[in-house]
This record gives C-alpha cells, structure tokens and sequence, in this order.
C-alpha cells in the first residue's frame, strides 16, 4: 500500500492582487492574470496590480479593442492625423516630431510613415534593452539605414544591473528598469531638443488595458511624470533607500526617472499614439 495520499488540498493565495480564479479569454485564450499597464515608478512590493478585464462573455478588453476597428472611420483618423502634422511640420527640414522605439515593427512603421507618407522630420531615440540580440541589433540598424537619424541611450551597466536585480527580489519584475526607460526617455528628448510633438506606435489597449484608452490617440501623462522624488521608487526601492544604503549618486538615477511636468507643460509637449 502506498505511503503517499492520492491528492492533498493545497491553500494558495493569489499574489499581487490578481484575480483567484483564473480564466481565459474564449478567442485569444489570454488569461485574466495578465497585468495591464502600471505607473512603473509608483511600483513597491506592496503594490496591487490591475489586470486585464474579461467579461461576461468571456471575451477580453483587448478583444473587444479588435472589433471597434472595423467601425472607425479611418478617412477621418487620416484628416485628424494630418490637421496634427500640419501644425507641427518644420519648413526648413529641422525636426518637429520624434519617436521613441527600437526598429522593431511599430516604430519602424511609424517613423516610415510620418517621413514618406506625411512629410514629417522624425528623430527617433532608442532606451538599449538588457542585451541586444543578433535579430534586434540588425532591426536597429536597419531602421536607422532607412533614413533616421537616432539617439541611442544604453544606461550605466552597474546601475542597470543593480536596479533588475531589486526589481526581481522586490517585484518579481526583470523587465522593469528597461520598461523605466522606455516610457520616460521620449518625453525628456522631446524637452531637450524643443520637440513638443512625441509618437509611439500602438496603443496599450490593443494588448488589453481599458478599452477606454482607446477613445483617445494621446497618451496620459501619468505614466512618465512626476513633479517630485519623494514618492519614486525604482526597483521596489525608493530614490532616499538606493542613494543612502546602495551608495548611488541622483545621477545615476536620472536616466530612469520620470520627466519634470513643468517642462512638459512649458514646451506643450504632445504624446500621441500613431497606431
């Protein structure tokens, strides 16, 4: 006879606030434990995340975002769209947009499309990722040979590594000094080089966040600015714990903050999404 029960009841609890009881989306079979987008630099190991939503019907937002396309009137995106390049388009070839991305498919298309199709001036601006592979690498510098010039930011490699090692331990995060980066570096380009018009390439909601993130093509502020540091937390840490028990300078961590809101609001910084 075995010494071994055949099947024991295990109490597991949900961690991050993510639903019980799992359950997947009846078309995409995306499961309801995906998290949307968060305000990265409010992120602590306390933090309860948002996921995405699944209806009655078992149906995802991100499915629900897919079937409002066929009802858009695209003519009347494409007016919008050039009323907006309108107002912005330099007349002496200087730059008068920028696009954040790293020549993969949204933001090679977009920075395509603003210079071949809507005679735009793109500079584009890239945050490096944790290591570059030989397809990425070549997607880069393809992008870049399609006619772009690019500001590549590749952060301190020892603050870099430090900041993924607690985002792991605290968060159970790796992604999330690049997702740091990634969302805020456009924005403080955009300030440093008097560009007040700023394209990224699809909207969350097509991965499910709220479909009401669609309703509109401008992106919210609050994902990459803060008017102060107080509250900031890079890695599940704050800026007070890492300059006084990890010995980092504030320039160390300036590349991964969010920007300043008044610089923003003095330049009228526009964030949209092309897509």
């Amino acid at each position: 006879m075995s010494l071994f029960p055949k099947s024991r009841s295990i109490k597991l609890t949900a961690k991050y606030g993510l639903p019980d009881k799992v359950s997947f989306c009846q078309r995409c079979v995306t499961s309801n434990q995906k998290p949307i987008s968060a305000i990265e630099f409010q992120h602590t190991s306390g933090s309860v995340k948002q996921a995405i939503h699944i209806d009655n019907e078992n149906i995802c937002d991100a499915c629900r975002v897919a079937e409002k396309k066929s009802l858009i009137d695209w003519d009347a995106r494409d007016v919008e769209l050039r009323e907006l390049c309108d107002r912005h388009r330099s007349s002496d070839g200087s730059y008068d947009c920028l696009v954040p991305g790293s020549g993969g498919k949204d933001s090679f298309v977009a920075a395509h499309m603003l210079k071949y199709k809507y005679g735009m001036h793109p500079l584009t601006v890239t945050w490096a990722p944790h290591v570059y592979t030989e397809w990425g690498w070549r997607n880069f510098q393809r992008w870049i040979h399609a006619g772009f010039d690019n500001y590549l930011c590749t952060p301190n490699g020892r603050v870099h590594r430090l900041l993924t090692r607690l985002a792991v331990e605290n968060l159970f995060h790796p992604f999330q000094a690049f997702i740091l980066g990634q969302k805020s570096l456009a924005p403080k380009m955009a300030v440093l080089h008097q560009i007040p018009l700023v394209f990224y390439g699809e909207n969350e909601a097509e991965y499910g966040n709220p479909i009401g993130d669609a309703d509109s093509a401008k992106r919210s502020w609050k994902y990459f600015s803060a008017p102060e540091k107080s509250s900031i937390h890079l890695g599940g840490t704050s800026i007070k714990d890492l300059t006084t028990d990890f010995g980092l300078e504030d320039v160390d961590l300036d590349p991964y903050l969010p920007a300043n809101p008044a610089g923003l609001e003095k330049l009228g910084i526009e964030v949209h999404y092309l897509g």
